[in-house]
């Protein structure tokens, strides 16, 4: 299961939020010293948000005043948010933990490599603009979640299956 949040991830968002970053995430690529594969931990919880946005809209608070576009928007919008959140304070939380290291193969020392700017391990470095833009990659996913999920389950929703279209 973790190969593929990895690969939606990497194959729609290596290029947006970097190779260094997908790196440290896989978990297994030397010489990152990673806690392991984080794909699967931020997918699964991608998932269950977006699933209970999507079941909350629905059948829970399922008001006929909300069955149109924009009542289903803002409870997409909101499930965009939360793990837009999600996915940068996840990652970023590693990084101010000081979780983000490489060790060097001449040297056999620890480096730090979030916002590295000088070192002869620059090449591994991972800066905030790459975490930011994994939070948005993570918003992108919880999108199409939030769109399946909805055309999944909103049949047999009494006052707003006919939302968002």
């Amino acid at each position: 299961m973790g190969s593929l949040f990895e690969s939606l991830y990497c194959g729609l968002f290596e290029d947006f939020f970097g190779l260094n970053l997908a790196n440290y995430m896989i978990g297994d690529v030397a010489p990152y010293n990673s806690q392991g594969n984080m794909f699967l931990s931020i997918g699964i919880v991608m998932l269950i948000i977006s699933l209970f946005g999507v079941v909350l809209y629905y059948y829970i608070i399922n008001h006929p005043k909300l069955n149109n576009w924009w009542g289903w928007s803002i409870f997409c919008l909101l499930n965009v948010l939360i793990n837009f959140i999600v996915g940068w304070q996840w990652v970023l939380k590693d990084a101010y933990d000081g979780l983000m290291t490489v060790t060097s193969v001449e040297t056999d020392e620890i480096i730090d490599v979030y916002n590295l700017t000088d070192g002869d391990m620059l090449e591994y470095a991972i800066s905030d603009g790459n975490i930011l833009a994994f939070g948005v990659s993570n918003a992108i996913c919880a999108l199409l979640a939030f769109i399946i999920i909805s055309y999944a389950i909103k049949w047999w929703s009494s006052n707003c299956s006919k939302a968002p279209f």
